[in-house]
């Protein structure tokens, strides 16, 4: 089988990626997550590195914060009482987004990756959804530390 030479220079994901980030700044993610859609339908290569970059923005600002010998890490609230909470009681795909950039943050790959493919392999429509809400977990934990690093609010 033969693929067609695209005619016309194919976006670099590194832009459209900042692109994206940029509208969720800016106060307008309904603009960024039609960004997203070549990197899901690209296959798990580029899905899973779309997962890493916005893992990566969000972990930039924090990790530069670390002590010596520090870990990156998210703390998960109760919304309703102010306490620390269960990540096991979080939906799947935000639990994912949680645990990936945490995983990616500590430089985790291998627990990343696994991450990643056990949300995915069961190829359901329930891991659709968890996978689509945990790319806008991503991207929206990615956003909150770009506007922190920028002094921005949106």
């Amino acid at each position: 089988m033969t693929h067609p030479i695209p005619t016309e220079p194919q976006p670099d994901p590194s832009e459209t990626i900042m692109a994206a980030l940029a509208h969720g700044m800016d106060g307008h993610p309904e603009k960024a997550i039609p960004l997203f859609r070549p990197f899901v339908e690209g296959g798990p290569a580029t899905a899973v590195g779309l997962c890493a970059a916005l893992a990566e923005m969000s972990a930039i600002g924090p990790r530069k914060t670390l002590p010596k010998g520090g870990t990156f890490g998210l703390l998960v609230l109760n919304a309703d009482t102010g306490e620390r909470g269960d990540i096991n009681e979080l939906p799947v795909g935000i639990r994912f987004a949680a645990q990936f950039s945490t995983a990616w943050g500590n430089n985790d790959r291998d627990t990343a990756y696994a991450l990643f493919e056990a949300l995915v392999s069961p190829g359901t429509e329930a891991a659709a959804s968890a996978f689509a809400d945990g790319i806008r977990a991503l991207f929206d934990m990615a956003v909150v530390s770009l506007n922190e690093m920028t002094g921005r609010t949106a």
